[in-house]
């Protein structure tokens, strides 16, 4: 009974996503606007994200990738990573592939938390995924999910941004996170992590790391 319940969850949450996202695509193709966020509070998100790592010759998976902008940002950067892509609206992953046909065939349509990736990769990223205030579903129970999947599929480690219960402007439809149960959820299954709340007011990311700190070179001493 659980396991339907929480596939129902999923599915009321893949198509309340589909739905508002769908509804932000604009002829102008304004990446930042199509995936509900400002030009300035994105460029921030991706900084931050570059923070997880060496991207450099690693495989990374970027969930929700819009219209490949974390692509676009990195190709900037001239790092070159293997990247793939995958965003729940068709519309956006058709105009990344128009735009970047030298990856297109690394960009596809579907929901994360019902895909299954024949591979592992490096690094798993995702810049504010479930941002969104649902309706229909729990916001918290189905980020737990996320960033779990996330976690299993990384070899190296994966961040994730997300809006904050610390702001002190909320908007809403926006679902905030307590930055807390956050890290009380992910320390259970990932021994390094980190938290970052200091570049947007109303934002942090988490990192984790696949590396346990705990190295057996530690004596039993410490």
């Amino acid at each position: 009974m659980k396991k339907d319940l929480i596939k129902r969850n999923i599915q009321k949450v893949r198509d309340e996503n589909l739905d508002y996202f769908s509804g932000l695509m604009t002829p102008s193709h304004d990446g930042h606007q199509m995936v509900g966020q400002t030009s300035v509070s994105h460029q921030k998100r991706f900084l931050k994200i570059m923070e997880l790592g060496d991207y450099s010759n690693k495989a990374l998976l970027d969930i929700g990738c819009g219209i490949a902008g974390f692509y676009e940002f990195l190709k900037n950067q001239n790092i070159r990573a293997d990247y793939w892509g995958l965003d729940i609206v068709p519309q956006m992953i058709e105009s990344a592939r128009e735009t970047f046909p030298e990856i297109k065939d690394k960009l596809w349509v579907g929901d994360f938390l019902e895909s299954n990736p024949k591979q592992a990769y490096d690094f798993v990223v995702s810049v504010g995924p479930l941002n969104l205030k649902f309706k229909s579903a729990s916001n918290l129970e189905t980020t737990f999910l996320f960033i779990k999947k996330m976690c299993d599929l990384s070899r190296i480690g994966f961040a994730i941004s997300m809006t904050s219960a610390l702001t002190r402007k909320p908007q809403k439809n926006t679902f905030y996170y307590s930055p807390a149960d956050i890290l009380a959820e992910v320390t259970r299954y990932c021994p390094n992590v980190r938290l970052d709340h200091t570049y947007l007011p109303h934002d942090f990311t988490l990192f984790g790391y696949k590396k346990d700190l705990y190295a057996p070179s530690i004596s039993k001493k410490e």
